[in-house]
């Protein structure tokens, strides 16, 4: 296991850009800056590479781990064959005073088997210079001895003289062969004794070395366990250093990235709020604009849709005319034509020009969608061509009140108000009473 301290010092600048697209991403209601969307996509390219740092130093812790199990096994395997060395050199240490023993006991059997063969041969000297004496005595008789003895105390004598070289011999013999037995059951027993002694020393010898090559070859792999072990622990403490670096950068980093974060979200507040003043502001002149733009058309309207008799502009809108009151002359045909036309967009809103009563609402080829609206004392409005009502037959309607939106129904060329007013059942040119 090598230590990868450049690989690691790599990978800070990752995991320290990784922390800190952390930081923006979880950070609520950011706007990203040019710059800041920039080291966004650096930091979530380094994340990956974080990632790797911690699959390492879980690599590293498990490799740990695994060698200090090995370390300890072997630790104890070692412990456990050092600790039956002793007992097999205790066993060895009786085995040779067994030996010793036993030479011991062998020697003294060895001595006391010579010293019996030393007492057979004395005794089969003693006993062969006895046996010589008695061939030398003449070859008689009791009956014999008796008559030739000078007296009866000699024919005793001399009888007891042979009774006790027999008996002696005899005793002498049955001593030899005794000694003879027992030599050599002391040299046997001796050879025996030191022929175990020696088998069970030759197995303590055999045993003993191989438990010491055991304790060799563990030793050696203990020391290789410890050896592994500790390059391991460098390692380890090599990450730890490197992660605490990493850590402190981190913070030093985070705290910087966080004062920036807030001036630029200060920054950023700062220009949403000149913007929304902007816009309030650019809001009110608008809105003041466009009152004075009602007012004014409120007073333009007051002032030239109503004349002295009350009458009121059709189309507030527009005041654009198109065709007058009088003859005209329409695709080489030359008319009169009862009212004025009025044009606007489709839709435009139509107003009475006078209150009065919806006296109806109808429609056909010519007029298209038409109203009449009855004011009382003979006055009637007509307005055509709508494309649709905004009040009903009955209806009481007011001077300016919406009565119906701008049309092109029945024979127009387009969208138009056709307003005629009708004085006692006579048509009347609309401009005497309404002006644009």
């Amino acid at each position: 296991m090598t230590i990868r301290k450049k690989t690691v010092s790599n990978w800070l600048a990752g995991l320290v850009s990784a922390v800190l697209c952390l930081a923006l991403i979880c950070a609520p209601g950011l706007v990203l800056n040019a710059d800041s969307a920039k080291t966004s996509q650096q930091l979530t390219e380094a994340r990956k590479k974080a990632e790797q740092i911690r699959q390492q130093l879980a690599e590293a812790q498990s490799d740990l781990k695994k060698l200090e199990a090995n370390a300890a096994q072997k630790s104890g395997d070692y412990a456990w064959l050092v600790e039956r060395t002793e007992e097999q050199q205790k066993a060895y240490l009786e085995a040779m005073a067994r030996k010793n023993n036993a030479l011991i006991i062998m020697e003294q059997t060895t001595s006391d088997y010579e010293v019996a063969v030393q007492e057979f041969e004395e005794q089969k000297q003693a006993y062969g210079e006895r046996l010589a004496l008695m061939y030398q005595l003449p070859n008689k008789s009791i009956f014999e001895a008796l008559i030739s003895s000078a007296d009866l105390q000699s024919y005793y004598t001399t009888n007891r003289l042979i009774r006790i070289i027999s008996d002696t011999d005899e005793l002498m013999l049955t001593r030899l062969q005794e000694a003879e037995a027992y030599a050599a059951e002391m040299k046997e027993a001796a050879e025996a004794s030191y022929e175990d002694m020696q088998k069970l020393v030759a197995d303590a010898d055999k045993l003993l070395t191989e438990i010491k090559n055991n304790r060799d070859l563990s030793a050696a792999d203990l020391e290789q366990a410890k050896t592994a072990l500790s390059a391991a622990e460098e390692e380890s403490l090599a990450w730890a250093a490197e992660m605490k670096s990493i850590e402190s950068d981190v913070a030093a980093l985070q705290e910087k990235y966080q004062k920036e974060l807030a001036a630029e979200e200060a920054k950023r507040k700062a220009a949403e709020e000149d913007k929304r003043k902007a816009a309030e502001e650019a809001r009110l002149k608008a809105a003041e604009k466009a009152e004075k733009k009602k007012k004014a058309e409120a007073e333009k309207q007051k002032s030239t849709t109503k004349n002295k008799s009350g009458w009121t502009w059709p189309v507030p809108s527009s005041r654009k005319i198109t065709s007058r009151y009088g003859y005209r002359t329409i695709f080489g045909k030359r008319s009169f034509h009862y009212g004025v036309d009025i044009a606007a967009p489709m839709g435009t809103k139509i107003v009475a020009i006078k209150g009065g009563v919806v006296l109806a609402c109808s429609s056909n080829n010519i007029s298209g969608k038409l109203m009449c609206v009855d004011h009382g004392g003979g006055y009637l409005s007509y307005y055509r061509h709508l494309s649709r009502y905004a009040v009903k037959p009955g209806q009481s309607v007011s001077a300016g009140q919406v009565i119906g939106y701008m049309g092109s129904t029945g024979r127009s060329t387009g969208p138009h108000l056709h307003l005629d007013i009708e004085i006692n059942g006579r048509k009347v040119n609309p401009l005497k009473y309404i002006s644009p």
